[in-house]
Protein backbone atom coordinates (compact mmCIF):
# COMPACT_ATOMS: atom_id res chain seq x y z
CA UNK A 1 0.00 0.00 0.00
CA UNK A 2 1.38 3.40 -1.02
CA UNK A 3 0.37 5.00 2.27
CA UNK A 4 1.25 2.12 4.59
CA UNK A 5 3.66 4.45 6.44
CA UNK A 6 0.61 6.21 7.92
CA UNK A 7 -0.07 3.14 10.04
CA UNK A 8 3.47 2.77 11.44
CA UNK A 9 3.66 6.05 13.38
CA UNK A 10 3.21 4.31 16.72
CA UNK A 11 5.85 1.60 16.19
CA UNK A 12 8.94 3.65 17.10
CA UNK A 13 10.24 7.21 17.14
CA UNK A 14 12.25 6.63 13.97
CA UNK A 15 9.21 5.25 12.13
CA UNK A 16 7.05 8.10 13.42
CA UNK A 17 9.30 10.77 11.94
CA UNK A 18 9.78 8.80 8.74
CA UNK A 19 6.01 8.62 8.41
CA UNK A 20 5.59 12.36 9.03
CA UNK A 21 8.31 13.23 6.52
CA UNK A 22 6.75 10.95 3.89
CA UNK A 23 3.30 12.39 4.55
CA UNK A 24 4.47 16.00 4.16
CA UNK A 25 6.32 15.13 0.97
CA UNK A 26 3.29 13.42 -0.55
CA UNK A 27 0.70 15.99 0.51
CA UNK A 28 2.63 19.26 0.22
CA UNK A 29 5.37 18.31 -2.22
CA UNK A 30 8.05 19.27 0.30
CA UNK A 31 9.14 18.63 3.85
CA UNK A 32 7.78 20.79 6.66
CA UNK A 33 8.97 21.36 10.21
CA UNK A 34 8.27 18.55 12.64
CA UNK A 35 6.80 20.50 15.54
CA UNK A 36 3.36 21.67 16.67
CA UNK A 37 1.60 24.74 15.21
CA UNK A 38 1.25 28.13 16.94
CA UNK A 39 -1.70 30.43 16.32
CA UNK A 40 -1.33 34.04 15.18
CA UNK A 41 -4.29 34.75 12.90
CA UNK A 42 -7.19 32.98 11.24
CA UNK A 43 -6.74 31.16 7.95
CA UNK A 44 -3.08 30.23 8.35
CA UNK A 45 -1.91 26.93 6.90
CA UNK A 46 0.18 24.35 8.74
CA UNK A 47 3.49 25.66 7.42
CA UNK A 48 2.77 29.20 8.59
CA UNK A 49 1.63 27.99 12.00
CA UNK A 50 4.87 26.03 12.40
CA UNK A 51 6.85 29.11 11.34
CA UNK A 52 4.92 31.06 13.98
CA UNK A 53 6.21 28.78 16.74
CA UNK A 54 9.79 29.15 15.55
CA UNK A 55 9.43 32.93 15.27
CA UNK A 56 7.97 33.15 18.77
CA UNK A 57 10.88 31.18 20.21
CA UNK A 58 13.39 33.38 18.36
CA UNK A 59 11.71 36.52 19.70
CA UNK A 60 13.11 35.66 23.13
CA UNK A 61 16.74 36.20 22.16
CA UNK A 62 18.80 39.28 21.31
CA UNK A 63 20.48 38.15 18.12
CA UNK A 64 23.58 39.36 16.27
CA UNK A 65 24.58 38.28 12.71
CA UNK A 66 27.99 37.33 14.09
CA UNK A 67 26.52 34.62 16.30
CA UNK A 68 27.03 30.89 16.00
CA UNK A 69 23.80 28.92 16.41
CA UNK A 70 23.11 25.32 17.32
CA UNK A 71 19.80 23.52 16.95
CA UNK A 72 19.65 20.35 19.04
CA UNK A 73 17.12 17.86 17.71
CA UNK A 74 16.90 19.51 14.29
CA UNK A 75 14.81 16.75 12.70
CA UNK A 76 14.69 17.02 8.91
CA UNK A 77 16.53 20.36 9.02
CA UNK A 78 13.67 22.52 7.75
CA UNK A 79 13.58 24.61 10.90
CA UNK A 80 17.37 25.10 10.87
CA UNK A 81 17.17 26.20 7.25
CA UNK A 82 14.36 28.62 8.08
CA UNK A 83 16.34 30.11 10.98
CA UNK A 84 19.54 30.30 8.93
CA UNK A 85 17.84 32.12 6.06
CA UNK A 86 15.99 34.44 8.43
CA UNK A 87 18.83 35.40 10.79
CA UNK A 88 21.87 34.82 8.55
CA UNK A 89 24.27 33.77 11.34
CA UNK A 90 27.97 33.39 10.71
CA UNK A 91 27.48 29.66 11.28
CA UNK A 92 24.66 27.31 12.20
CA UNK A 93 24.72 23.61 13.04
CA UNK A 94 21.81 21.21 13.38
CA UNK A 95 22.24 17.88 15.13
CA UNK A 96 19.86 14.95 15.38
CA UNK A 97 20.22 11.37 16.57
CA UNK A 98 18.12 10.01 13.70
CA UNK A 99 20.29 9.44 10.57
CA UNK A 100 17.17 9.46 8.36
CA UNK A 101 16.45 13.03 9.42
CA UNK A 102 20.02 14.18 8.85
CA UNK A 103 20.00 12.62 5.39
CA UNK A 104 16.93 14.72 4.53
CA UNK A 105 18.47 17.82 6.13
CA UNK A 106 21.55 17.50 3.93
CA UNK A 107 19.33 17.12 0.87
CA UNK A 108 17.30 20.21 1.80
CA UNK A 109 20.06 22.61 2.88
CA UNK A 110 20.01 24.57 -0.42
CA UNK A 111 23.77 24.82 -0.73
CA UNK A 112 24.21 27.02 2.36
CA UNK A 113 27.95 26.67 3.06
CA UNK A 114 27.76 27.86 6.68
CA UNK A 115 24.88 25.57 7.58
CA UNK A 116 25.98 22.14 8.80
CA UNK A 117 24.13 19.00 9.86
CA UNK A 118 25.54 16.17 11.95
CA UNK A 119 24.29 12.90 13.42
CA UNK A 120 24.91 13.43 17.11
CA UNK A 121 23.42 12.66 20.52
CA UNK A 122 21.93 15.61 22.44
CA UNK A 123 23.26 14.03 25.62
CA UNK A 124 26.84 14.08 24.26
CA UNK A 125 27.10 16.80 21.57
CA UNK A 126 30.37 15.17 20.53
CA UNK A 127 30.59 17.27 17.35
CA UNK A 128 30.34 20.63 19.19
CA UNK A 129 33.44 22.23 20.79
CA UNK A 130 33.46 23.75 24.26
CA UNK A 131 32.23 27.35 24.62
CA UNK A 132 31.58 27.71 20.89
CA UNK A 133 27.85 28.51 20.72
CA UNK A 134 26.14 31.89 21.11
CA UNK A 135 22.54 30.61 20.87
CA UNK A 136 21.35 27.04 21.47
CA UNK A 137 17.84 26.07 20.45
CA UNK A 138 16.02 22.86 21.31
CA UNK A 139 12.43 23.01 20.14
CA UNK A 140 10.10 20.09 20.82
CA UNK A 141 12.83 17.49 21.08
CA UNK A 142 13.99 17.19 24.69
CA UNK A 143 11.04 15.00 25.77
CA UNK A 144 12.79 12.26 23.78
CA UNK A 145 15.97 12.45 25.91
CA UNK A 146 16.14 9.81 28.65
CA UNK A 147 18.99 11.63 30.46
CA UNK A 148 18.10 15.31 30.36
CA UNK A 149 20.63 16.03 33.09
CA UNK A 150 23.35 14.96 30.66
CA UNK A 151 21.81 17.18 27.97
CA UNK A 152 21.85 20.21 30.27
CA UNK A 153 25.49 19.48 31.14
CA UNK A 154 26.26 19.63 27.41
CA UNK A 155 24.28 22.87 27.00
CA UNK A 156 26.43 24.36 29.76
CA UNK A 157 29.62 23.06 28.15
CA UNK A 158 29.04 24.31 24.58
CA UNK A 159 27.57 27.74 25.39
CA UNK A 160 29.88 30.72 25.45
CA UNK A 161 29.87 32.64 28.78
CA UNK A 162 27.49 35.13 27.15
CA UNK A 163 25.49 32.42 25.37
CA UNK A 164 21.70 32.03 25.48
CA UNK A 165 19.45 28.99 25.27
CA UNK A 166 15.86 28.39 24.23
CA UNK A 167 14.20 25.11 25.15
CA UNK A 168 10.59 24.53 24.12
CA UNK A 169 9.32 21.21 25.39
CA UNK A 170 6.20 19.21 26.06
CA UNK A 171 6.07 18.58 29.81
CA UNK A 172 3.88 16.44 32.02
CA UNK A 173 1.34 18.19 34.21
CA UNK A 174 1.90 15.58 36.92
CA UNK A 175 4.92 13.56 38.04
CA UNK A 176 3.37 10.21 37.19
CA UNK A 177 1.97 9.41 33.78
CA UNK A 178 0.49 6.19 32.45
CA UNK A 179 1.61 4.77 29.11
CA UNK A 180 0.33 1.82 27.11
CA UNK A 181 3.37 -0.11 28.34
CA UNK A 182 6.95 0.54 29.42
CA UNK A 183 8.17 -1.19 26.26
CA UNK A 184 6.09 1.13 24.06
CA UNK A 185 7.20 4.18 26.05
CA UNK A 186 10.86 3.36 25.41
CA UNK A 187 10.21 2.44 21.78
CA UNK A 188 8.68 5.89 21.25
CA UNK A 189 11.35 7.53 23.47
CA UNK A 190 8.90 9.35 25.73
CA UNK A 191 10.75 10.77 28.73
CA UNK A 192 8.74 13.85 29.66
CA UNK A 193 9.71 16.00 32.61
CA UNK A 194 7.45 18.33 34.56
CA UNK A 195 7.92 22.09 34.70
CA UNK A 196 9.12 21.69 38.29
CA UNK A 197 11.81 19.21 37.25
CA UNK A 198 13.07 21.63 34.61
CA UNK A 199 13.10 24.53 37.04
CA UNK A 200 15.10 22.59 39.61
CA UNK A 201 17.52 21.23 36.99
CA UNK A 202 18.19 24.70 35.58
CA UNK A 203 19.02 25.91 39.09
CA UNK A 204 21.30 22.97 39.83
CA UNK A 205 23.19 23.38 36.53
CA UNK A 206 23.81 27.07 37.01
CA UNK A 207 21.37 28.49 34.47
CA UNK A 208 19.51 31.74 34.91
CA UNK A 209 16.00 31.35 33.47
CA UNK A 210 14.83 34.67 32.10
CA UNK A 211 11.45 33.40 30.97
CA UNK A 212 9.37 30.30 31.65
CA UNK A 213 6.13 30.56 29.71
CA UNK A 214 3.25 28.16 29.28
CA UNK A 215 2.21 28.52 25.62
CA UNK A 216 -0.20 25.58 25.58
CA UNK A 217 -3.24 27.71 24.68
CA UNK A 218 -1.47 29.17 21.62
CA UNK A 219 -0.40 25.71 20.47
CA UNK A 220 -3.87 24.20 20.94
CA UNK A 221 -5.43 27.10 19.05
CA UNK A 222 -2.82 26.48 16.36
CA UNK A 223 -4.85 23.46 15.29
CA UNK A 224 -7.82 25.68 14.40
CA UNK A 225 -8.73 25.05 10.77
CA UNK A 226 -6.64 21.88 10.54
CA UNK A 227 -9.38 20.21 8.49
CA UNK A 228 -8.42 22.54 5.64
CA UNK A 229 -4.72 21.66 5.64
CA UNK A 230 -5.14 18.67 3.33
CA UNK A 231 -6.04 19.91 -0.17
CA UNK A 232 -7.65 17.50 -2.62
CA UNK A 233 -5.55 18.57 -5.63
CA UNK A 234 -2.33 17.77 -3.76
CA UNK A 235 -3.28 14.12 -3.29
CA UNK A 236 -2.69 11.34 -5.79
CA UNK A 237 -6.32 10.27 -5.84
CA UNK A 238 -9.47 10.48 -3.76
CA UNK A 239 -8.60 7.43 -1.65
CA UNK A 240 -5.27 9.00 -0.68
CA UNK A 241 -7.08 12.25 0.10
CA UNK A 242 -9.46 10.48 2.49
CA UNK A 243 -6.63 8.53 4.14
CA UNK A 244 -4.63 11.70 4.74
CA UNK A 245 -7.71 13.49 6.11
CA UNK A 246 -8.29 10.63 8.55
CA UNK A 247 -4.61 10.61 9.52
CA UNK A 248 -4.61 14.35 10.27
CA UNK A 249 -7.89 14.10 12.18
CA UNK A 250 -6.52 11.36 14.44
CA UNK A 251 -3.17 13.10 15.00
CA UNK A 252 -4.81 16.42 15.84
CA UNK A 253 -7.35 14.87 18.23
CA UNK A 254 -4.65 12.91 20.08
CA UNK A 255 -2.41 15.97 20.43
CA UNK A 256 -5.27 18.18 21.63
CA UNK A 257 -6.45 15.58 24.13
CA UNK A 258 -2.95 15.19 25.59
CA UNK A 259 -2.44 18.96 25.81
CA UNK A 260 -5.77 19.32 27.56
CA UNK A 261 -5.44 16.45 30.02
CA UNK A 262 -1.82 15.48 30.56
CA UNK A 263 0.67 17.92 29.03
CA UNK A 264 1.74 21.53 28.89
CA UNK A 265 3.84 23.16 26.22
CA UNK A 266 6.55 25.18 27.99
CA UNK A 267 9.06 27.68 26.64
CA UNK A 268 12.21 28.30 28.67
CA UNK A 269 14.80 30.90 27.74
CA UNK A 270 17.86 31.97 29.67
CA UNK A 271 21.63 32.00 30.00
CA UNK A 272 24.47 30.79 32.17
CA UNK A 273 24.65 32.45 35.56
CA UNK A 274 27.53 34.88 35.85
CA UNK A 275 29.94 34.08 38.68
Amino acid sequence: MKNKHLFSTGNSTRKYYKSMNNTYQQVFGKHLMLHYPFYNTEGEDLEQRQNNLTDYCLSHIAYSPGHRLLEVGCGNGIQSIYIYEKLKPIQMTGIDLNPDNIELALQNKNGHVNLHFEVDDAQKLASIPDKSIDVLLCIESAFHYPEKEMFLNQVKRVLKPSGKFIIADIVNKKNKRLYLSKKWKHRMAFFHWTEKQYTEAFRQHGFSVEKAENITSHVMKGYTGSKNWIIRKNCHNYVHYILFRIFVFIQVRINLLLLKKRENYMLFSGKLQQN
